[in-house]
This record gives C-alpha cells, structure tokens and sequence, in this order.
C-alpha cells in the first residue's frame, strides 16, 4: 500500500477538503435518506465514505448497485463493529486515503438539510480562538422528525467556559461545548491526527463522548444551531429510556472512559460521574425488568476492570488499518538517498525581537552557509516594528540582488503564538526538508551541509545538535550543552524532559504534518511535537557537534524561576500525562525537581545549570532552550 502524501495542515483555509463519513447497519430503508441529505446540500464534501457493518437486510446490494451523484468509498465489514469500530475504520480512510482536512461523521438515520454541511464549515472557518486557532470540531443541532430537539444528541455548554469562549462562539452564532455526538459533527482533521483515532472496542455507545471530549481537550470546540439534521429515532427519548442491551455498554464504557482515558479533567469526571450515576439509578427504576437490568449494571463493572483492547485486536482480520501506520510506512518510503536535496528554512520573528539579533540569524541561516537553503521563510507573526520590518526588506532585496534564494514573507495580522506562526509558515515551505532556526540564534556555517549529511541515506523525521550558549552579544561562548544523540536514548528521557534543542532541527515536513504539526503548549510547542512523533514511530536523532550559537540574554536565569515558570512546567506535564506520554508518578517527580529548581536562589540556579550543562547528556540538564518568541 503506497503511503499518500499529507498535505500541509493550513493549506484549507480558503477551501477545505471534506470528507463525510456514514456507519450503517441493517438500515436500509433510512440509508437512502441520509446520502440524499448529503448530496442535496448546497455545499458538497469531496467524497462519502460508507461503511456497512456486515449489515443482513441486503444494504450491501444496495450499497453495490449504488447510483451516486458524489464520489464513495464503500467498505463492508465481515463483522459488525458497531458504531465505534465502524467510525473508526471510516475516519481512518477519510485521513489516510482522502487526506481530508474536515471529517463530516453521521449515523445511518441522520438526515442532513440543505445547509448542514455548508454553516458547519462556514462556522469553523470563520472561528478564530486564542491563538487564531479553528474549533476541534462544531456539532449540528439535532431535532427529532417532529422538529423538537432530540434529548439525545442536546450538546451541553461547556460548564466552567470563559466568557472569552462565549464571546468567540459568539461572533460565528455558536456556544462552547465539550463533547458531541456522531449525529453530525465536523472535526478538524489536523486535531485528529494529533490525537488519533476513537476506540474501537467501545464498540456502541459513548465512543463519541470518548473521542469528541479528547479532541476538545485544552482547545475550543462549538455548538451551531444554524447546522441542523433530523435524526430519525423511533422516539425522541434520552438514554435512560429503555436502553435494552446497549445498557450494558454505557455502564462499561462510560467506566473505562472515567478510570482509564485521560481526556477529562479531575472535575470533569466528578461532574460526569454524578451525572452518570444518577442516569444509571433513573434507567432502573423506570424498567419493569430491574433484574434484567440489575444483570446489565453488575456485568458492565466486571468487565470495565479489563482494559479495552487495542484498535488491532479488535479489528485482527477484518480490515487493517492504515493511519497508524503511517510513520512504518513512511520509513519504508521516505529514505533520502539524494545529496543536498532542496531544502527550506523556517523562521518566525514578532514586534518583541532585536533587529540587529533578527539580521545577524538571517545572515547565519541565508548567506552564510556553506550548503545554502533554496527557500528561506520567515512569519511576521502580528504587526512588527519600522526596524524589524526594514530587516526583512533588506534581506529580500539582497535575495533577490545576490541570488541568495528564495526568500518569502509571511505575514500574520495579530500575534498568535509561535505554534500558529510555525504552522502558516510550515504551509509556505515548498520542500520535504525544513531546517527550524531562532529570530535572535546564529547558526554555524557548516550546519545544513552537516545535517544534510547525516540525513542522507535514512528515515529520520528529526535531526538536531548540540549547541552553544553564548552572550547577548553572540560572541563569548558560555557553555555546551551536550545532546543525547541515539533515537533510544531521546526515547528514554522524553518523559523526564525535552531532549532536543528546536534552534537546531532539521525535519522532514511530511512526517510533522502526520501527526497534526505544532500545537499550542506555551513554552513546549517543540517538546509536544517530539513526543507525538516519537509515539507514533518516526526516527528522532542528534548530533553530538554543536551547530547553533543559542543567545543567553541577561535575566535569562531570573525567568527560569519563580511561580510563573512553575505553572508553565504545570500546564506542560498535562499535556504530557493527558497524551500519555508520561504516568502520575512521572509527572509528580518531574515537579517535584523542577518546584525545587524554580524556588532556589539565583546564582545557586545559575551553578547548577552552568553545571548540568557541561555534562556528557542532555538527560542531566534541568530544561532545554525553546522559541523565545511570545
């Protein structure tokens, strides 16, 4: 199976590709009125993925001598998944196969109406959050075929969101919400990837609550009431109205959800537990049958204590999926063979930045170099100085005069964080190769020939070096900081810190965007990425020389104390637990170090990191160098 070439994650803004995906089972009969909904809309998705699962009422003949106005792609399933299995095999195709940047997802009675699809989009697209960010996803209002909302798919307001939120749904006619439905809602495909897939082994019922709450976890996602399906239900009843079977797996599933996944806060689950535990006493005592349903309750704990089972159990030899993969695919196919291929630098600068550090960094990374890059992209991430500005004019002008290379402006309106600024610049990036450098870090002549060489020949995604800190003035060296080298050893110390220095990373573009790119972490947008690709397979390495002058400026060593640092180091070892990428335990000895670290006297702290630094690994030292860019 040829792996297909993921397209950069900014690339829809002005015309996002989506794809929509139906799950049917023995529907046959509402089938045709989900995909007339479809394909009668006034904005249309670029493709429909069916997923039959294993349906016996003659839907796969159905589905075979299926005349469609759009392009599908029909999978049948030897075994009924349920809803969950189903999604996720059809949320699979939608990344891998039709490399979408939308996934329109939509059980089998759901009937969309003329606009669904098209204030769906407009409302995601028009979004802007904190960081100039899109919504995770935006959920349709559902109504029974009587036009009253259906209680089952009534998406709650997200309980604790800011009025900042509020205000930013707002302006699109929407409300925050935290989880949704598969009862029409469109996710942003960047998210999924980072986040992967839903589980396949809830097989029905609360796989969406599982799967919209870890998108929507630490970003935005909303609520339209101007997207609107029909969800045809024999009766508009909540869940706790004679549920039969599947109340055993709501009771499984919602406990594997509250004691195994990490997509809820502490709160959140205390919040969703009474609720949950209250729906579940009401479902009892409204049946006739409580021993019936007394049976459901007591097996769906039991066998909550067994962790569900992983996508591939699940699915072992029913369909084989691709997405995650992708990084084994990759590696098989991405292997660099040509000597200096084309390759492009990425740099962001804001209003904050030194004009003569900007100049002097695009002088190390442009001209200066022994191996030059073809392409040299710089973000303006919001309005910058007259002197900044002048900066990059020079520098455009003697491109172009001295035939330098390509050199390309991006320019963002507001300041919206380097994760965002990364991104759009990551889509101006024509090559596969991207050589991250600092606004105010002087990079070695000799770095791209030598990181060029060592990529040639292999699969890596990342490669970084050792550094120098050095003075405000970029002259006096101060220290080496020593990276670990081997793509083991970076594996084994990801959980403890961050084992890569982002001044110094040269990476392959493809493999960055398959795992949804950088996202926002204040101060760890680098670190999050290395973990996510690390997690999903791809090569990181270092060298051991160093290749990157990393400016220490004066009060650097103040800003790496105090409680603001800490709650920093806080909101990174979230992100790090909810990701999975380190245990509880993990996560209380790495701010147990870094409370004592923050909190000691100054020129103490400054001993030890002068200290850690000159060490063999990067794995002793106290915190690794980032972006300073705001």
């Amino acid at each position: 199976m040829t792996s297909p070439k993921i397209q950069s994650e900014m690339a829809h803004e002005a015309s996002p590709r989506v794809v929509a995906v139906v799950v049917t089972y023995n529907r046959q009969e509402l089938l045709p009125v989900t995909l007339k909904g479809i394909a009668s809309g006034d904005q249309l998705p670029a493709a429909v993925v069916i997923i039959n699962n294993a349906s016996t009422d003659g839907t796969a003949e159905y589905l075979e001598n299926l005349e469609y106005s759009l392009p599908v792609d029909i999978v049948n399933l030897s075994k009924n998944l349920g809803g969950a299995g189903g999604f996720t095999v059809g949320i699979d195709r939608a990344l891998v196969r039709h490399q979408a940047d939308l996934i329109w997802v939509m059980d089998d009675d759901t009937e969309p109406t003329e606009s669904t699809l098209s204030e769906a989009v407009k409302a995601w697209s028009n979004y802007r959050g904190a960081h100039g960010e899109h919504p995770a996803f935006v959920a349709s209002k559902v109504e029974w075929t009587d036009g009253r909302d259906h209680p089952m798919n009534t998406m709650r307001t997200k309980f604790g969101a800011s009025a900042a939120e509020f205000s930013r749904a707002r302006v699109v006619g929407a409300r925050p919400i935290r989880s949704a439905s598969f009862v029409s809602v469109m996710m942003d495909a960047t998210v999924m990837r980072r986040e992967g897939l839903p589980i396949a082994d809830f097989f029905i019922w609360n796989d969406d609550f599982e799967y919209t709450t870890r998108l929507a976890h630490g970003r935005d996602a909303i609520a339209t009431s101007q997207s609107v399906v029909i969800h045809h239900t024999k009766s508009a009843g909540n869940t706790d109205f004679n549920p039969g079977p599947r109340f055993y797996n709501d009771v499984r599933n919602k406990l594997w959800l509250f004691c195994r996944r990490r997509t809820l806060t502490p709160l959140e689950k205390f919040l969703y537990g009474g609720s949950t535990l209250r729906l579940w006493i009401t479902t009892v005592l409204r049946t006739d049958d409580k021993k019936t349903y007394l049976t459901y309750l007591a097996r769906g704990i039991k066998d909550a204590l067994v962790p569900f089972r992983s996508n591939d159990e699940v699915l072992q030899g029913i369909y084989e999926l691709e997405f995650p993969r992708f990084a084994q695919q990759w590696r098989e196919q991405n292997i660099q063979q040509e000597e200096n291929p084309p390759f492009s630098v990425l740099m962001s600068t804001y209003a904050q930045d030194n004009p003569l550090y900007l100049d002097q960094a695009i002088a190390s990374n442009l001209r200066d170099q022994t191996v030059r890059p073809h392409q040299f992209v710089v973000v303006a991430d919001g309005p910058l100085t007259p002197e900044l500005n002048a900066i990059l004019e020079k520098w455009e002008s003697l491109a172009v005069s001295e035939k330098l290379t390509d050199f390309t402006i991006v320019r963002q309106p507001e300041n919206s964080g380097l994760a965002s600024a990364l991104n759009l610049g990551l889509q101006a990036c024509k090559f596969e190769l991207v050589a991250r450098a600092d606004s105010d870090d002087i990079s070695l002549p000799e770095r791209f020939e030598e990181q060029l060489e060592a990529m040639t020949g292999t699969n890596l995604a990342v490669l970084g070096s050792a550094l120098y800190e050095v003075d405000a003035s970029g002259q006096k060296e101060l220290a080496v900081r020593k990276a670990t080298c081997t793509s083991l050893e970076i594996a084994r110390v990801l959980p403890q810190r961050n084992p890569i220095f982002h001044p110094t990373v040269m990476f392959r573009k493809s493999a960055v965007l398959s795992v949804g790119s950088y996202e926002e972490v204040p101060g760890a947008e680098d670190y999050w990425l290395w973990a996510r690709l690390n997690q999903a397979g791809y090569g990181l390495k270092n060298l051991p020389q160093p290749l990157v002058k990393y400016r220490t400026e004066v009060g650097a060593y103040t800003k790496r104390g105090g409680v603001q640092a800490l709650k920093q180091d806080i909101q990174v070892q979230k992100r790090l637990y909810r990701g999975h990428v380190v245990s509880a335990p993990r996560v209380a000895q790495n701010l147990l170090v870094r409370s004592a670290y923050r909190f000691i006297p100054l020129s103490l702290r400054q001993k030890l990191f002068r200290r850690f630094f000159t060490e063999s690994s990067v794995a002793s030292t106290p915190e690794q160098p980032q972006s300073k860019e705001k």
